[in-house]
Parts: C-alpha cells; sequence; structure tokens
C-alpha cells in the first residue's frame, strides 16, 4: 500500500506583523504546496493565497473534465511534469491579471513549491527561493535548486570560484518569480520514492536561518512525530531571529514494501496517476490520505541552534526577473475538500465547494513597515545574452 503521511505548521516569525506565506494540502490529488509572498511588494499575502488557490482549482477543473494542457513545459517532460507546470502557470496567469486589474494589487508575487503524488515516484514543481528538501537513510539533500541572483551569475559565467561566491552580496535576490509577468516558466522533476522518506516544503523563513545540518539533525531525531519535528524548526528559526514569516510542510513515505512486493499483482489493477489527472477511460482508485503514525522511539532532541546570526539574512523584499525561455504561445461534478491554510488562518479544514464557487472574502492584510529597498527587474534582452537589469527606486 502507498501512503503518504503530513504535517504543517507556518508562524509569523519575530519580526513581521503579517504572515504573508501560504501551504495548501490537498489530499484527494495528492498535492501538497507552499508559498512564499513576497515582503515589501504589494499584497504578498494576496498573492501566495491566490497562487495556492489556483493551483487546487487547475486540478479541481481536471477532474470535472478539463484535461487540456494550453501551456508550454520543458522539452522531454513527462505527462504528470507537464501537468504539474500547468497548474503553476495558471496561477501565474491569475495573479498577474489581478494585479493587473487592480492597483492596490500591482506587482504582487509569490515563490511556490509544489509536490504531487504520482503513484511509484514524486513529482516536484517549483518557482523562485522556496525550496524542497529529502531526508533519506540519515542524510538531507536539497531537492531544488534556488532561482536567485546567485545561481544565475554562477550559470552565466560571472561568478567562477568559491572566493566569488562566498563574496557575492546579493543571493537572497531571486531571479523568478509568480505573478510578475503573463508568462513563467517553472522547474519540474520527478523523483523516486522511498519508505521512510521525509520530504521537506520551506519558505526562506526557515532555510534563510538554520542550516542544513541542523535541519537534518532534527529530522534524525524526529522522524516519526512530524509534527514535533514541525514545531522544533519552526522554533529554532524564531530563536535565530525569525526575519521572516516560517512555513514547514512534512512529507513522510509509509509505503509498505512487503505488501507492494507481495501484492504486486493487485497494486497494478490501481491506477498510478492521481484522481483527476486519469483519462476519462480510466478508473482511478488512488485516493492518498493522511495517517497517524505511532511514535516508538523515546529519544529526547537536544537543541542545536547556533547564536551566531551574522551568517544568515532574511529574503530581502526585492524582486528580479529572468526570462530566458522562448516566448509562450498562448493560445455539476461532485464537491471536493482540501485542507486549505492561508496566511495562518484556516480558510475551510476539509471545506466543500463546488468547482468555480466563490471564496470568502479574504482579508486584505497592512504591509509592516519596510525599510526602502531597490526594486529590481531583470529581463532578457533581444540581441544579448545577459539580462539587462532595470532598477525602480521609487518601490518601498
Amino acid at each position: 500500500m502507498r501512503k503518504l503521511t503530513w504535517a504543517a505548521l507556518t508562524d509569523v516569525g519575530m519580526k513581521r506583523s503579517g504572515n504573508e506565506d501560504a501551504y495548501v494540502i490537498a489530499e484527494e490529488y495528492g498535492l501538497y504546496v507552499v508559498c512564499d509572498g513576497m515582503g515589501g511588494h504589494a499584497s504578498g499575502e494576496v498573492a501566495s493565497a491566490m497562487t495556492t488557490e489556483e493551483v487546487v482549482s487547475f486540478f479541481r477543473d481536471r477532474e470535472a473534465g478539463d484535461l487540456s494542457l494550453p501551456y508550454d513545459t520543458e522539452e522531454g517532460a513527462s505527462d504528470p511534469e507537464r501537468i504539474l507546470s500547468n497548474a503553476i502557470q495558471h496561477a501565474n496567469d491569475k495573479v498577474y491579471v489581478s494585479g493587473m486589474k487592480d492597483p492596490k494589487l500591482e506587482g504582487m508575487g509569490t515563490t511556490i513549491v509544489s509536490v504531487l503524488d504520482n503513484g511509484e515516484t514524486l513529482v516536484l514543481g517549483h518557482v523562485g527561493d522556496s525550496r524542497i528538501y529529502r531526508f533519506r537513510a540519515g542524510t538531507l539533500e536539497q531537492l531544488t535548486r534556488d532561482h536567485s541572483l546567485l545561481n544565475h551569475k554562477i550559470d552565466m559565467g560571472e561568478l567562477r570560484t568559491q572566493e566569488d561566491i562566498k563574496g557575492f552580496k546579493h543571493g537572497n535576490i531571486i531571479v523568478r518569480a509568480i505573478g510578475l509577468k503573463d508568462y513563467v516558466r517553472p522547474e519540474a522533476q520527478t523523483v523516486d520514492r522511498a519508505a521512510g522518506d521525509i520530504l521537506l516544503m520551506c519558505s526562506d523563513g526557515l532555510s534563510d536561518l538554520v542550516d542544513d545540518w541542523a535541519i537534518e539533525n532534527v529530522l534524525e531525531a524526529n522522524q516519526e512525530d512530524l509534527d514535533e519535528a514541525a514545531r522544533i524548526l519552526v522554533r529554532m528559526a524564531n530563536d535565530r531571529g525569525g526575519k521572516d514569516n516560517i512555513t514547514v510542510v512534512l512529507v513522510r513515505v509509509d509505503d509498505d514494501p512487503e505488501e507492494l512486493a507481495y501484492g504486486a499483482e493487485d497494486f497494478q489493477e490501481e491506477s498510478t496517476v492521481p484522481r483527476g489527472l486519469a483519462d476519462d477511460d480510466d478508473e482511478d482508485t488512488t485516493d492518498p490520505a493522511r495517517a497517524a503514525f505511532d511514535p516508538n522511539d523515546d529519544r529526547d532532541f537536544r537543541d542545536i541552534t547556533d547564536a551566531d546570526d551574522s551568517r544568515t539574512a532574511p529574503h530581502t523584499p526585492v524582486f528580479m526577473w529572468e526570462d530566458l525561455g522562448e516566448d509562450s504561445d498562448d493560445g455539476g461534478p461532485p464537491a471536493t475538500k482540501s485542507t486549505l491554510k492561508i496566511g495562518g488562518d484556516e480558510l475551510g479544514a476539509l471545506r466543500a465547494r463546488r468547482p468555480g464557487a466563490a471564496l470568502p472574502p479574504r482579508r486584505q492584510p497592512t504591509p509592516p513597515p519596510q525599510r526602502k529597498t531597490p526594486s529590481i527587474i531583470v529581463d532578457e534582452e533581444e540581441d544579448s545574452d545577459l539580462p539587462s537589469i532595470i532598477i525602480d527606486d521609487s518601490r518601498d
């Protein structure tokens, strides 16, 4: 039997007055999403909330029979990767159009990381610098690569040595985000799954302040209690200053290897495509569900936070943009339920609503005070392989 168990926690942190992070767990689609609305820009909380809602809406529409994939994807992408990439691009369209229609929302944006249960594998999709890690057999590995200015300059060959990289002072500026343009290029990949794997999805409020080795220690000591692991990780980030909102979603693979091995014939009769993704002629009986896991490990966790706060910095409220891909050629079902948590407020635990039904009115956030920081946008020039940089000092 294939099963995923999850735990999630979001926290405003120690410095911000509002929570611009959002996450959604839509178990009926095997979908897990974390978004980090961009601080210092218009309505980051709205952008992250809208993105989580629209990604789920895309899968709900597929379940209702709309199997179209209107957006371009990377060459060679698998069908599940194309589906997840299209869901992210669909959300980008909705956020971008909303920002264009309402001057109060102009310029809003968010990062996204997402995991899709695809039976024997997991599909990951991301835009920005929120991260997905995998803890396997005592080792933590980062599965996503930040869409950061640092990595962009490394790819362009402008930073070649470790000294160059260590001396670069703008590594926390991102070059790709949801909602800033009418086109975004998500990265999607497929990874294998093994019983005992723990996937950590997080905003940079955690990864900027807690070192990978410390995260690894926490997951090693709390493999059987994901709720406790999430609480410890959030507390560690706050102990180190809590300079940003902090969101942690943990997903553990609780597949039964023996049952899968001995029941292979029975399992092959089931669809390995999440419900709502299969073709009309295929019957899908997969229904991933959250399950409790009785802990039998009484080891105590030792707090290993480091008092040295000089090594990391919070996500700077600055946008940069990179569009290195080709121009895009965009050319009454049953109720569903999701556990939707946005900005720290439950909008409906296990709520049922029809596809297309209006969401409850969303509270408009009061932006916290921000220091004046240049807004930088990176865009591709037609006659050059290097991006142009436009600095607009008018934005706070």
